[in-house]
Parts: structure tokens; C-alpha cells; sequence
């Protein structure tokens, strides 16, 4: 994901945030959402069949879903005084679907209640630890924030999902939590001059009558609930290219036709790159999406959904195409398992971006990507200097996203690479993909990952960047020793953080050759000696651009 504009999610209003709850009753295995739209008002239907096996001997469960409007003083099947239909979604029934129905002698018919924005549904029994059971649940209401329903920038009617990070529930009873995937199938019906894209396969599109058209799309990859997508507009839709038997298309309002194929160009060739480097892309397409998201770019699985002005981009938006791509792999497939860690998803893919640069343009590219990630991490530091990549603790999950998360974790993975070297690197980074493909992942799955392919213990390298404040500040004194025919350096660090550093130096002589050499950095003072053959006249710090510091270097 990108932001939209250049400023940090801590100026975002507050909103609960749903934390996964401990001892988690269920594990939802499969949803299947039948929703309908319609030009009249903004109001949607649904019907939710949730299919979930139980972790735990329980009576009752719960699912995340908005309540009506406080204000309302509404119950089930109510409206407004001027009769809208209230904020939030209003459930009218709860029944028990499928095997268990036919066997339930208390009968189908569930009670159930809305809460502090859960939908609590009662079995009418207690089910045992990993029962299997399927659960109908019918509910309408006007979405008050996840699924946007307004016009997009040519005056024309839209709706498009907006989940991320936990805004599922504001329209879909769901646990909106990342570490819960399922599968998900989308059975849309809208008057029939929109077109409809969603997660996963084209299914089917059946014309109904009063103009109305029902479209299904299914997803057979399980996926977390912050990256489900529907969008329902008037769109121009063109299969660009299938990239290893994956097709690709754009989707784009009819009047940006022109400017939006162009400015999706690339997305084949994005897609190829990184399967050639971290495996089998994870979903059955790869749909480029014009939308009104709030976000610059938002990684749907299968359905990156972008800003409508991003086509209008001076110079394109490759870069921000080859990152919501990567997501696909991390963040998608492989799935933070809680919000701390969410570094594996916004770190990686901003990473990733600087290496498509690399094999598609050059060294270069990649160095003036990093340099610039640099650049925002030392400002960040001086605005926030207690903040870390990985918290203890996440208030409210759209907070984390900062700098920390995007440009200095992709640093780290870049220092890390440089550590284990590039061989091992992107070994790791296929293993990690193939191990936790579907699933999720902690800080610590990584890092055992990179261990496991390295033969090497990282957990100081990793605790030092993720969860300690600020960067390296280093001072570099040094003079040549013509006695001894070296140069002889002294580091100092001076920021508030100490780290152990490999730096990296290079001695430039009076003759122009270049001498090597590495200064083990540990403690406030480090000495090194570098011997060389002539005179230096010039020192050069990380010359390959490895770390990520701030340094000053002074000639004795």
C-alpha cells in the first residue's frame, strides 16, 4: 500500500481498532458474500454465509460488524425518522446452514445480538473443539466507512471496498483481524449498466430482470479481510497479457481510457520480475483497478485498486505499480500475523520496488531509490526519535504506518542482503514465501527463515533495527600513518542507540588506486588500521551504500 498524500496515518482520525482477541473461539475457513446495490440510495443488503471450524468448546460466537447508529435508537429492521435507513448495519437474522442444520434438533433459527460493533450469534448448544459449521446471516444498512459509495471523478456513480486496515467490518460481518484468512466468493447484484470486479475468478454474470445484473467472482486462495475488494462502476476492462498463465488486465472509468491502459502498462512485466525471484504468483489474476480508494495504491489480493488521479501521474507510476504487486506475495499470500509486524508487508514491498528498478534498469535506479528511502528515514528519526519498526504494542493499527515501516524495513532487508549475501538473500526470501504462502507470519518466522538458509544467528542484527529507536551517527576520524604505511581510523557513535556495524571503507591513493578494507564497529569508540601501499588523499565511507547511517568523516 501507498499513501496517498505525503503525510504520516497518525493525523487519521481514530477508530476503534479491532485487536486480535485472545482465545479466539473460531477460525473462519470460508465466506461467501451476496450483496446488492442500487442507484436508489445507499443503503446495501447482504447475506453472509460463514463457514468456520471452532477452536475451543463454545455456545456462542462472534463476529466483527458495525452496529446501527447510536443515535438512531434503532433495532433490527428500523429507519431513521425521515426513513433513510440507520448508519451501520442492522442484522435481521441469524440461521444454522448446511449438515449441522439438518441434524440440530433445537432447529436453524439462531439468537443473536449487536454490541460494541459484534455480532454475537448464539449455537443454541455448545459445539466441540474443531466442529465445522455453517452460519447465514442476513443484514442491510448504509456502510459508514470500507465500502465507499459516492462518485468518482467524472461525476459518475461508484462503490469500491476501502478494508484496509480493519474496515471490513464497517460492511461485512467478518473477524477483521489479519491473522483469520479464508476463502471468499463475491455475488454482486447492480443495475446492469456497472460493471463488476472482485477477489479471485470470474464465475458468472446473469442479467435479471428490472435491469439488474448478478455477477459472481470466487477466490480459492484463503486471503485476510483487509485485502477482499469489490468494484462496482462504468469500466473499460482489457486482458493485457497473461504473464506465466496469469492474466492480467486493467480496469479504468471509459473517459480515462486512453491515459489509464497507458499508465498500466507495465504491470506484465512487474508481475514477471518478481515471479522469476520469489515463486508462483499466489491468485488466479491480476486486475489493475482505477478507483476512488483513499489510499495511493491498496494491494487487494488479485486487485490492486489505485488512486483515479494516479493515471494522470507526470512520468507514470511503475514504481507504484511494482509495489502493490509485491504485496501480492507479501501481505497477501504470506500475512503479518498481528499489526506490529507489519513491516513484513509495507518493508518488503518497498524493498522489492528498489530491486524491480535494479534488474529492469540498473544499479543506478536501485541506489537512487535507497537513497531517497534514506532520506526520509533521517528526517523521520528527528521527528519521532523513540519510534521503532516493530512496537510491543499497537493501539490502532493505522498509526504504524510511518517511515519505520516503509523506507528504513527496507533498509533492513537491504542491510540484510548485505550480511548473508545475495545468493542466501533471495533464497531466504523464496523459502520464507513457499513456507508461509496462505498463512501467517511473525518477525520471528523471519528471521528463523533467514537463520535456517544463512547457518547464521541474526537475532542481534534484527533486534538492533526493528525494535531499538534512531539510526547509526557515526564520526570517522582518520589520518595516514606514513610510519606504518596505513590509515589509521577512529568511529565514534554519538547518537543515543549503539550498534555493531560492518563498515565497509576504501582508501583512494595519491595515484588513483583504491584499497578495501572493513572496520568492525562496536561501542561508543571503535580503532581500525587499514595498511595500503601509498598515500591516501581521500576515505570513503560504506562506498557500495550497504548501511543506513548518518556520518561525518574528518581528516586528521
Amino acid at each position: 500500500m501507498r499513501l496517498a498524500l505525503p503525510l504520516l496515518l497518525a493525523a487519521a482520525p481514530a477508530a476503534p481498532a479491532l485487536a486480535q482477541r485472545p482465545g479466539a473461539a473460531i477460525d473462519v475457513l470460508d465466506y461467501r458474500f451476496e450483496l446488492e446495490v442500487s442507484d436508489r440510495s445507499d443503503e446495501i443488503e447482504g447475506l453472509a454465509t460463514i463457514a468456520f471450524r471452532t477452536l475451543r468448546p463454545v455456545a456462542e460466537v462472534e463476529f466483527d460488524l458495525d452496529d446501527p447508529a447510536p443515535s438512531s435508537g434503532l433495532e433490527a429492521g428500523g429507519k431513521a425518522g425521515d426513513g433513510r435507513p440507520a448508519g451501520g448495519m442492522v442484522v435481521s437474522s441469524a440461521t444454522l446452514a448446511g449438515a449441522a442444520a439438518e441434524a440440530a434438533q433445537s432447529g436453524r433459527t439462531l439468537r443473536f445480538r449487536q454490541q460494541d460493533d459484534r455480532l454475537l450469534v448464539s449455537l443454541n448448544r455448545e459445539a466441540a473443539v474443531g466442529e465445522r459449521l455453517l452460519v447465514e446471516i442476513s443484514y442491510r444498512g448504509v456502510p459508514a466507512d470500507g465500502f465507499t459509495i459516492g462518485t468518482n471523478r467524472h461525476g459518475e456513480r461508484t462503490f469500491f471496498a476501502d478494508n484496509w486496515p480493519n474496515r471490513a467490518h464497517h460492511w461485512l460481518p467478518v473477524v477483521d483481524h489479519p491473522s483469520d484468512k479464508a476463502t471468499v466468493a463475491f455475488v454482486i447484484t447492480a443495475p446492469a449498466h456497472y460493471q463488476v470486479v472482485a477477489t479471485g475468478a470470474f464465475v458468472e454474470a446473469v442479467d435479471l430482470e428490472g435491469g439488474m445484473r448478478r455477477t459472481e467472482w470466487s477466490s480459492r486462495a484463503p486471503i485476510a479481510t483487509k485485502v477482499m475488494a469489490v468494484g462496482v462502476a462504468r469500466f473499460v476492462r482489457q486482458r493485457q497479457a497473461d504473464a506465466s498463465g496469469v492474466p492480467v488486465e486493467t480496469w479504468v472509468y471509459p473517459q480515462d481510457r486512453e491515459v489509464g491502459l497507458r499508465a498500466f502498462a507495465p504491470g506484465p512485466r512487474v508481475l514477471g520480475a518478481f515471479e522469476r525471484r520469489l515463486g508462483d504468483y499466489p491468485y488466479a489474476k491480476l486486475a489493475n483497478v482505477q478507483t476512488t480508494t483513499r489510499w495511493g495504491g491498496l494491494e487487494n489480493a488479485g486487485n490492486v485498486f489505485y488512486d483515479e488521479d494516479a493515471v494522470d501521474r507526470e512520468g507514470g507510476i511503475e514504481t507504484l505499480i511494482a509495489h502493490e504487486i509485491a504485496h501480492q506475495w507479501f501481505g497477501d499470500a504470506v500475512t503479518e500475523s498481528d499489526w506490529p509486524h507489519v513491516w513484513l508487508s509495507e518493508g518488503f514491498a518497498t524493498y522489492l520496488t528498489a530491486c524491480y528498478l535494479e534488474w529492469t534498469y540498473g544499479r543506478e535506479r536501485f541506489l537512487e531509490q535507497m537513497d531517497r528511502a534514506r532520506t526520509r528515514v533521517l528526517s523521520y528519526a528527528e521527528e519521532a526519535p523513540d519510534s521503532v519498526i516493530v512496537p510491543e504494542t499497537v493501539p490502532d493499527p493505522r498509526r504504524l504506518l510511518s517511515p519505520n515501516v516503509y523506507q528504513k524495513a527496507a533498509w533492513v532487508l537491504h542491510m540484510l542482503r548485505g550480511e548473508v549475501g545475495d545468493g542466501t538473500f533471495w533464497k531466504g526470501m523464496r523459502t520464507y514465501y513457499e513456507r508461509f504462502r496462505d498463512g501467517n507470519a511473525s518477525t520471528a518466522d523471519f528471521v528463523a527463515i533467514m537463520e535456517e538458509v544463512s547457518g547464521r544467528k541474526l537475532d542481534g542484527f534484527f533486534d538492533q533495527w526493528l525494535r531499538r529507536p534512531g539510526v547509526p551517527q557515526l564520526g570517522v576520524a582518520w589520518r595516514f600513518d606514513e610510519a606504518r604505511s596505513a590509515v589509521e581510523m577512529t568511529v565514534r557513535q554519538t547518537g543515543s542507540t549503539t550498534y555493531r556495524l560492518p563498515l565497509d571503507v576504501e582508501a583512494v591513493l595519491g595515484d588513483g588506486r583504491v584499497v578495501r578494507g572493513r572496520v568492525d564497529v562496536a561501542g561508543a569508540r571503535t580503532a581500525g588500521s587499514l595498511p595500503v601501499p601509498a598515500r591516501a588523499e581521500e576515505l570513503r565511507i560504506d562506498p557500495d551504500r550497504w548501511l543506513l547511517m548518518r556520518y561525518a568523516v574528518e581528516e586528521r
